[in-house]
């Protein structure tokens, strides 16, 4: 399907450009330059946390973490490495009120979602707690699942989970300091707790890299009958 009209004018009146540089482009979201340097996440990778492998051995890869460490998510999805570019774009996004990039962002993972969307029941973004919304002033992961919930029609249940301990930042902590920041700093909203039992459920948060957030809610969630947990990420820290 070509071009509409009223979006060739509204290119010439507010034309597009590159989300790193600003460079004027014509479609997509970034230059050319940029583009070559996001590094999308592909096949060989783990079919539990999404580790991309140097190689491919057969279909269904599983990484020894996630042999040794078994999630209690089924399946978790990311769009790209979280290198620096992609950084560039998280950082502007979480921290400095550039909340129209959710809409960006939102486009880069869905076409990763699209395996398993139609069984999910409903969607969930990792909270913040209240001290820490308070600061930023938004959650960066409920805007990305506002328009993942328009785009897929599927319902978005904002205060589903209740973040009950601020705990540290997990940028700069090693694994065992990441796991014991969020340990018992997520909750389950006690009135949701009979329309969930047995229901699919998709987590959205903005970066991953040991998972163990993304671990802690989905413990939270099968504890409390939920039957599959699925997760998509925007970028993936490579560790």
């Amino acid at each position: 399907m070509g071009i509409s009209v009223i979006d060739k004018i509204n290119n010439v009146i507010f034309p597009k450009s590159c989300l790193l540089c600003n460079k004027i482009i014509n479609n997509g979201l970034f230059c050319s330059d940029h583009w070559n340097k996001i590094e999308f996440i592909t096949e060989p990778f783990c079919k539990i946390c999404h580790l991309p492998f140097d190689y491919k051995i057969d279909d269904n890869l599983i990484c020894g973490n996630c042999l040794e460490n078994k999630p209690f998510y089924q399946k978790l999805v990311a769009a790209c490495k979280y290198n620096d570019e992609l950084m560039g774009l998280i950082v502007k996004f979480k921290f400095f009120d550039q909340t129209y990039l959710a809409k960006e962002l939102c486009n880069l993972i869905y076409p990763k979602l699209e395996e398993f969307i139609s069984d999910i029941d409903f969607i969930v973004a990792v909270p913040l707690h209240k001290k820490r919304l308070r600061r930023r002033k938004y959650n960066q992961a409920l805007l990305l699942a506002k328009f993942i919930s328009k785009k897929s029609g599927i319902k978005l249940i904002p205060d589903l989970l209740i973040r009950t301990k601020e705990g540290k930042n997990q940028i700069g902590l090693n694994k065992k300091a990441r796991i014991d920041n969020v340990k018992n700093a997520f909750l389950l909203n006690g009135k949701y707790k009979n329309l969930i039992i047995e229901k699919n459920i998709l987590i959205i948060d903005d970066v991953v890299t040991t998972g163990a957030t993304i671990n802690n809610c989905s413990k939270i969630l099968k504890k409390n009958g939920v039957g599959s947990i699925f997760v998509g990420v925007v970028g993936k820290r490579m560790l």
